[in-house]
């Protein structure tokens, strides 16, 4: 046993470990936190449609963003090509990946998007849970699948060398962006068979995802994991999370499956309200009214339980390697040229 967790904590140390949703909020310290706790890159969303992001909104968040890491530069770096991921790991930092949830930002003209990547945005959901000019999202009472400006966004993004993110999307929509996305990934999401949520993603969509070489990556957020705070107030724990992982390989193989944990330490308890008024998707939130996310890793610097788990399922360094990071790199190495 010990054995194992030595093993498991080198190998944690030596990985390239990308979580590929990262939405918390950023206090001086946690840029830190985010180094000690080995994450070598992450997707970190800059806009998105849950918080209304116009022009303007989006056009000031890439502004602080932009500055954050300038004043945070012991500890972080901007990813717009490859090699930053791999500087970031040698200079041990972390890389930032600039991404949307959603694509209100871009209003109804699909030109923004020039500018956005100017900017550094390199990742794009095209919905959040609700229906936006694109198409609908997971939470929608209709599944209508992409519009025609849907179309032409991902026209746009393909031609621009941007990933097509379908994490909160509807079934349909998901599936269309499959096929007609040049680079297509689900940013954080879990196994609709393991966990019967409709953010989760059904077997069909995983495997007509990874047949584009895409990605999906595993989502902590608790409801996701697994559905028994509305039941009994248990809460899930990181094998919890581990059991998707495993589903998802033995669907379709370890190459497509890596991390995209969606923590929010450090939110406000007026932040975490803001998700009551979905239960069917968010679920219940604790007695102090938060979500409790799975016991050993309900924050960002736990990331190494999810190494030690993978190890002690027996995984081997290599498959533990392409979890953390490696598949995410595949995807990435396509666009940060």
């Amino acid at each position: 046993m010990k054995k194992e967790e030595e093993r498991a904590l080198e190998l944690h140390r030596k990985a390239i470990v990308i979580d590929n949703l990262q939405a918390s909020v950023f206090t001086d310290d946690y840029y830190r936190v985010m180094v000690e706790a080995g994450v070598t890159a992450t997707n970190k969303t800059v806009a998105g449609d849950h918080r209304f992001d116009s022009l303007y909104s989006t056009a000031k968040s890439l502004s602080e963003w932009h500055s954050n890491i300038r004043n945070h530069q012991e500890h972080a770096c901007l990813a717009t090509k490859i090699d930053d991921i791999y500087r970031a790991k040698k200079e041990r930092k972390v890389a930032y990946i600039f991404g949307f949830q959603g694509t209100l930002a871009i209003e109804n003209d699909v030109d923004l998007l020039d500018i956005y990547y100017m900017l550094g945005v390199r990742i794009v959901q095209l919905t959040y849970n609700t229906k936006n000019l694109v198409g609908d999202g997971c939470g929608e009472r209709t599944d209508c699948g992409l519009s025609h400006f849907g179309l032409d966004v991902i026209d746009r993004m393909n031609k621009l060398g941007m990933i097509t993110d379908i994490g909160h999307v509807g079934d349909r929509t998901g599936m269309e962006a499959i096929e007609h996305g040049k680079v297509v990934v689900c940013s954080h999401a879990n196994s609709r068979t393991v966990c019967k949520n409709v953010r989760n993603k059904t077997d069909e969509t995983i495997k007509a995802l990874t047949e584009k070489d895409g990605v999906i990556g595993v989502n902590a957020f608790p409801s996701f994991v697994k559905w028994t705070r509305t039941e009994s107030g248990e809460k899930p724990t990181v094998n919890d999370l581990l059991d998707h992982v495993d589903y998802i390989v033995k669907l379709v193989g370890v190459d497509y499956v890596g991390l995209g944990l969606d923590l929010i330490d450090n939110w406000p308890l007026e932040r975490h309200r803001t998700l009551d008024s979905r239960p069917d998707i968010w679920g219940k939130p604790g007695p102090k009214g938060t979500y409790d996310y799975p016991e050993g890793i309900d924050h960002v610097s736990k990331i190494s339980n999810i190494t030690k788990g993978l190890v002690e399922r027996g995984y081997s360094d290599s498959e533990v390697q392409k979890i953390l990071g490696e598949n995410w790199i595949r995807v990435y190495k396509k666009v940060l040229v």
